[in-house]
């Protein structure tokens, strides 16, 4: 009996990681019998990691009512692991993009105060470790709304408390750590792990306002306010909280949260792909498994993809076990040249019309994902 290992990331927009496994599944026991499947959904820290841990049984999902970006209500799941006293959280799950329309779009007044609700919810379960996955975000607040629901205050110079938003930031002047909030323990005593696989500082070119603005709404006007914002955090939390995190490597990473985090909480930075890895005991399946074949795959493969890109390390690793890997994606602008870690790459769309747009490719790519397994599969193996 052959078996296929599928560990995808998900495909914005139109599948998640979890509905690509179950449409590979599907469609390959239609392929040719004997084949087993070892689906483990991935994800770098963004949309799907706490989806990728509760899908393969090792935490269960808890659901609570927060406030999305704009303060409407969503809901919103973690994952607990009781034993543990572990929780995984996904900041994308309160304050992530796809919880807003395109017109909707506003870091100035996008709030991460829901993400805060998560952590608080999983803290009055008696969470020792909390394991916060970051990624797809649709603020530039610095994580101050998620800090201020759990008790942190942030305060101008007349000390009155900031408005929500990454425009409120140039106005700080402190931050009080005892404020009322949503749990009364003490947060210094909780392990927190940042699960994020970006490297981009907190200010400059390469910082959280100029890279990741613009796909939240950041223009030419807003840029030089929210820039300053994070400026000043940086500023308050160095001199007050004896941490630097202007310059510091991945603290860019959801509007800031990151930075915020290790400067108030004493937070570790962490490869999102090595710890869901670790947790999925992928080396081991990979090791154990007698696995013939990986699948993987993203929305788009590019020569970019070669850089620390989910499916890239995916197939590194399963080229460490020299098991072939297969990416499959909606756009592909690269080959195997270019990927050299890769057995094949395939756009699940290469059959679909030349005229056909984007909407339409998106709305189809659950079909065109089961033709593509019917069709190559076989030949893979």
């Amino acid at each position: 009996m052959k078996t296929v290992l599928v560990a995808p990331d998900s495909f914005k927009g139109s599948l998640s990681a979890v509905d690509f496994c179950r449409i590979v599944e599907r469609a390959g026991q239609g392929v040719a019998d004997g084949l087993n499947f070892i689906s483990r959904p991935m994800s770098d820290g963004g949309e799907g990691f706490v989806e990728s841990i509760t899908f393969a049984g090792l935490a269960e999902s808890h659901e609570v009512i927060v406030q999305d970006p704009l303060g409407r209500p969503v809901a919103a799941k973690f994952g607990w692991q009781p034993d543990s006293k572990t929780a995984i959280v996904e900041m994308a799950q309160a304050s992530g993009l796809p919880r807003l329309a395109e017109h909707e779009l506003n870091p100035m007044t996008a709030s991460t105060y829901g993400t805060g609700q998560v952590l608080a919810a999983a803290i009055r379960l008696g969470a020792e470790k909390i394991i916060l996955g970051l990624g797809g975000s649709a603020t530039n607040d610095g994580g101050a709304g998620a800090l201020q629901a759990l008790g942190f205050d942030f305060r101008n110079a007349q000390g009155d408390s900031l408005a929500f938003g990454g425009g409120a930031l140039v106005e700080l002047d402190h931050i009080e750590r005892n404020a009322p909030g949503l749990v009364k323990t003490d947060l210094n005593e909780i392990e927190w792990i940042i699960a994020c696989d970006v490297s981009n500082p907190l200010l400059g070119e390469q910082g959280a306002t100029a890279v990741f603005g613009p796909q939240k709404g950041v223009d030419e006007t807003t840029a030089p306010i929210l820039e300053a914002g994070l400026k000043q955090l940086a500023k308050v939390i160095e001199a007050d909280w004896g941490k630097r995190i202007d310059h510091l490597p991945g603290a860019g990473a959801a509007g800031g949260m990151a930075g915020t985090f290790v400067g108030l909480l004493d937070a570790r930075l962490a490869s999102g792909f090595d710890l869901l890895a670790e947790l999925l005991s992928l080396n081991e399946v990979l090791r154990d498994g007698d696995v013939h074949l990986v699948i993987t795959g993203e929305g788009k493969m590019d020569e970019q993809t070669r850089f620390g890109k989910l499916p890239n390390r995916i197939a590194e690793l399963a080229g460490d076990y020299d098991i072939p890997t297969v990416g499959l994606c909606g756009k592909l602008e690269a080959t195997t040249q270019d990927l050299p870690a890769f057995f094949e790459l395939r756009s699940i769309h290469e059959q679909a019309p030349s005229d056909a747009d984007l909407p339409t490719l998106l709305r189809l790519s659950a079909q065109n994902l089961e033709t593509t397994i019917h069709t190559h599969l076989k030949n893979w193996l």
